[in-house]
């Protein structure tokens, strides 16, 4: 059964780290309850008996053995066998349609469980019936490692004196865009190359003195910047049709895909920002802040295609990870990345004054555990996410253009 991440993905919200760094994790959610309830094992019922028995042996209507139609407990019944070795409806066993313990394979929910299945300690035939699981096959392994090993970064060349606060780099790593400066002189700059292991060509800059003082992302195909409104109320996005010669370079900006954010904020003093595009250009997250009493500040929006207009989302669960700090409203957490199987969020924790990586529990659809990434401020991963680019301060007195300022790095897994 082939289910693909946005989907997956879908299903986990609606039912609800140097290494990477020291793991954490917030209070899980309540376990579900798999223990035996009705039926058991060989011999907890009793006897061989037949007719109503329930012990192997037993036929219709038998609650145990190796009963058929409508075997309900153990054995190696059939249909609507509720354990043992049963197939069609088997809850227990080595079953395999619809089983929901043992080795069962479609639907099964435990045991050596296969397609659809879920926990694989569940026994097998003859062993005590579980309480079964949620159906649905087991997540696949994320995109990012929570024990990845990142080594000592490399800086960019094309980093600027002044501060380089990267916005983002696409899953390729072709396309990369950041802000150099803060305030009226900051100016958007991007680059593009041919292959990741070329160098980065020539930095074009536009000048962002009429955008709000904020990152700036980039679509997975590099041909699309999104921007904060310089009154933090919306998003805009600047469009090019080409990546390199004609066409390369991007054009006004303009309300675009983000018409939908306009007028939704309450009230002035709330406001937009940290712009993050997914991998499949179907996901957008990014922060709501300035509400008073709000404990949550990232959204997530979702869209069928990449040429519909973006809806407005919904705040992300106020988990003890992604919550703000309520003594101290100004400071929050700020999306920086999310990697390609929206699996992992990055983001900048302005509470701890590190970046950081959380992970999403698939099963509630909270981000519960995170790991620190230091002072790597403003991490993107690539594809693979085994390439981390970000900003930092350069180690020893200066960076190689000369300035103690943050530059751009990539350091790998």
């Amino acid at each position: 059964m082939n289910i693909d991440r946005s989907s997956l993905l879908a299903f986990a919200l609606a039912t609800g780290v140097a290494t990477f760094g020291c793991s954490h994790t917030s209070t899980p959610p309540p376990s579900q309850d798999n223990s035996p309830d009705s039926g058991g094992s060989q011999g907890s019922s009793s006897g061989g008996t037949t007719d109503g028995g329930a012990a192997r042996g037993a036929t219709d209507g038998a609650a145990a053995g190796s009963g058929t139609d409508g075997a309900a407990a153990a054995g190696s019944g059939t249909d609507g066998a509720a354990a043992g070795s049963g197939t069609d409806g088997a809850a227990a066993g080595s079953g395999t349609d619809g089983a929901a313990a043992g080795s069962g394979t479609d639907g099964a929910a435990a045991g050596d469980a296969t397609n659809m299945g879920g926990a694989a300690d569940g026994g097998g035939a003859e062993e005590e019936a579980s309480g079964g699981g949620p159906s649905g096959p087991p997540p696949p392994a994320s995109a990012c490692s929570q024990t990845a090993i990142w080594g000592t970064g490399t800086e960019l060349a094309i980093s600027a004196p002044s501060d380089n606060n990267l916005g983002a780099i696409t899953p390729d790593e072709l396309t990369i865009a950041w802000t150099i400066g803060t305030g009226s002189s900051a100016v958007i700059a991007y680059a593009d190359r041919a292959a990741e292991t070329d160098a980065f060509g020539e930095p074009q800059t536009l000048s962002a003195s009429s955008f709000a003082d904020d990152r700036v992302a980039v679509s997975a195909d590099g041909l699309r910047l999104v921007v904060v409104n310089a009154d933090r109320q919306g998003f805009s996005e600047m469009t090019r049709t080409a990546r390199t010669g004609t066409g390369s370079t991007f054009g006004a900006a303009s309300v675009g895909s983000y018409s939908n954010y306009a007028g939704t904020l309450a009230t002035t003093t709330e406001a937009f920002g940290d712009p993050v595009l997914s991998a499949d250009d179907e996901a957008f997250y990014y922060s709501i802040y300035g509400r008073p009493g709000q404990t949550s500040t990232i959204a997530r929006a979702t869209r069928l295609t990449a040429t519909d207009a973006w809806p407005v989302g919904a705040l992300l669960p106020a988990t003890p990870v992604l919550a703000e700090e309520q003594e101290e409203v100004t400071l929050r957490r700020r999306p920086t990345a999310i990697s390609s199987d929206e699996q992992t969020l990055f983001y900048w924790d302005e509470v701890s004054g590190t970046e950081r990586a959380t992970w999403l529990d698939t099963s509630t659809g909270v981000f519960t555990v995170f790991v620190d990434l230091g002072a790597r401020q403003w991490a993107n991963p690539n594809l693979a996410c085994t390439r981390l680019y970000y900003s930092e301060e350069p180690a020893g007195p200066a960076s190689s253009d000369g300035a103690a300022t943050l530059d751009l790095f990539v350091a790998s897994d």
